[in-house]
């Protein structure tokens, strides 16, 4: 049984770029019509608590690369 990286390798990689693109418009038309259909795994939607982890995390990365921008600065 072929997987899906065998088949976009052995079958979908070789194909012209419009004839790739038109099957990619192809697969997203029909995964959009097909959507109210899905399951929405509750797992993979975001706790308050993951927001604000990833809130305090960026927060901290971007005073980081702030700080090291302003060493670099005052180093010139």
């Amino acid at each position: 049984m072929n997987t899906v990286q065998d088949i976009y390798e052995k079958q979908v990689k070789i194909l012209p770029v419009t004839e790739r693109l038109q099957l990619a418009r192809l697969i997203m038309d029909d995964l959009a019509e097909s959507a109210p259909q899905w399951i929405i795994d509750e797992d993979a939607v975001w706790r308050e608590e993951d927001l604000y982890d990833l809130s305090r995390a960026s927060l901290r990365y971007a005073t980081r690369v702030l700080a090291e921008r302003d060493e670099d600065a005052d180093s010139r």
